[in-house]
Order: structure tokens, then sequence, then C-alpha cells
């Protein structure tokens, strides 16, 4: 890792800046150049000192080479990176990952574009946030989160143990994970709560009676629940259609799953007959044990 001078980080957003933030604290000797789209985020990431240099995507294309660096970060929308992915030199020694939430058409591309053992191995670090650009980036998003690495058919094991090593030095848990069962995965322990949480505050906003209580009240007059659920509704909406277009089939399968066990739920509920209550006490109980096990507290 003392190896590394010059860094790129293509997407300096929330992921990117804090990325940038955080290799700055632990390796102060290596150069980071970041790369955006707009002036404004540039004027920004100046601003906050957020990397050494950084470039708009035309200036960067003008005067600079991917195989500049010794290693490459793309922090931008999935969509994006699998554009990027067949501009990429098959050859060299520049090591490349991308921070993209979903993984199969990523590695489809990377299949595709290198023919020959390369040094291309994906990341999805599990540490994003209700808050999203510049500004909100931090040197501690990473500190103690998961960051699963994705292994293309034909990458070296060393660059699998770089990007491992890389994750863990700047404070990530790293968790190796083959591409389809990422996504399936993702789709039932990230890309399903987050869409329940912005359908959640959409139901409870169009309720007459609510929203009158809400208006008149100076205050929010929501519980811990709500606000816990409601905390990632509407996050980065850019982003979140990129993953949604990327992982349809997956989510379409979780949102599937979802609807049963709402159908389930609305029955026992349904004013037109008895309610029996002891039909929810098992639902109860499984949930609970389910949350021990998913958040490894057992």
């Amino acid at each position: 890792m003392n190896d590394l001078k010059n860094i790129l980080i293509f997407g300096m957003g929330l992921m990117g800046g804090s990325l940038s933030l955080a290799i700055k604290k632990k390796y102060p000797h290596v150069r980071i150049t970041g790369v955006v789209r707009s002036e404004s985020s540039k004027q920004t990431i100046q601003k906050k000192n957020i990397s050494h240099s950084v470039l708009t995507e035309s200036e960067f294309y003008n005067t600079h080479k991917f195989s500049d660096f010794d290693f490459v970060v793309f922090s931008t929308p999935v969509r994006s990176v699998i554009e990027i992915i067949p501009k990429l030199p098959k050859l060299g020694n520049t090591i490349y990952t991308d921070l993209g939430s979903t993984k199969e058409t990523i590695l489809s591309a990377v299949n595709s574009h290198f023919d020959l053992p390369h040094h291309y191995v994906s990341s999805h670090p599990m540490c994003g946030s209700e808050h999203s650009g510049p500004e909100a980036a931090k040197e501690d998003l990473y500190q103690d989160k998961l960051c699963i690495v994705t292994k293309p058919e034909k990458a070296k094991q060393e660059t699998v143990d770089f990007v491992r090593n890389f994750w863990e030095a700047i404070g990530s848990w790293t968790l190796e994970m083959e591409g389809k069962e990422h996504d399936e995965t993702l789709s039932y322990l990230s890309h399903l709560p987050h869409i329940l949480s912005t359908m959640l505050v959409n139901v409870a906003i169009e309720n007459n009676v609510t929203k009158k209580q809400i208006e008149n009240s100076t205050k929010p007059i929501t519980g811990g629940g709500f606000r816990d659920m409601s905390r990632i509704a509407g996050s980065n909406p850019e982003m979140w259609l990129s993953i949604f277009e990327e992982n349809r089939s997956h989510i379409y399968n979780s949102l599937n799953k979802y609807k049963t066990a709402l159908e389930e739920m609305i029955e026992i509920f349904n004013p037109n007959g008895k309610i029996d209550l002891e039909k929810i006490r098992p639902i109860w109980e499984r949930s609970l044990l389910a949350k021990e096990v998913i958040q490894k507290h057992k």
C-alpha cells in the first residue's frame, strides 16, 4: 500500500469525497486527483480541500489518461461506470475498482472488455447516507463499515488482495461475494428498505387527518419508529434510479415477497371480520429472531 503515489477518484460526491478524506488521513504521502461533472462541485471540493487537485470530466479527458494513476476508483452511478469500462486500457499496472451498489452488469462489462488477466476488482462499501454531494463528505464514513469485494473472471488474485487490504487499511472490514448473489442479497437488505421508506412517508403525508395534524404542530409529532424508518426516504434519486435499473429483476422479486407478507397482514386487520391477534404473534416472534440473525446480535 505504501507504493501508492497517485490515486484518481472519478466522482466526488458523498462517497468519493469521503474516500478522498480517508485516504488523505491514512496516506498523507499519496496525491489524490478528483474528477467531477460540474464547476460548482469543483469549487466545493477546492474550498473544502477534499482532494489535492480536481478536474471536470472534460478537463480530465483532455489532459490525463487512466494509466497515469496507480489506483483508480469510480464513484459514479453504475450506468456511467459501465460506459467507462470499455475506455480502460487492457494492459498496464493501474488497479481499478468501483463503488457500485449492483454488480452483475459491471462484472459483465469487465468480463467482456478484459480478455487477459487484469487489475479490475469491484467494490461495494456499505456506508451511504441520506445526504449527498461533496458538502456531506466526512473522513470517517468508511470506518467500521462493510465493503463487499467482487472478483471478475480474469482478475488477478493479487489485485483482489490489494483491494481488500486497501479497504481494511482505511477502516472497513471486507467480504468477498459473487456478483449475482450480491445483487439478490442487497435487493432485500438495502434496495427494498429504501423503497419502503420512501413509500412510507408518501403514504403518511397523503392522509388528510395526519397531514392536518402535522401542519398544525410547530414540532414533529413522529415517534422514534417513524424517524428510524423514514431516515433514508428519497435519498439521492440519481443514484437510486441507476440501482433500480440495474437490479430490476431482483428488486421485483423482493417487492413481490413483501407484497405477499403485507397482504397477509392486511387480511388480519380486515374490519369486515373478527380480528385474530394470535395470527400476529408468530409474525412478531419471527421478526425478532430474524432481526437478531440479520444484525448478528446473536
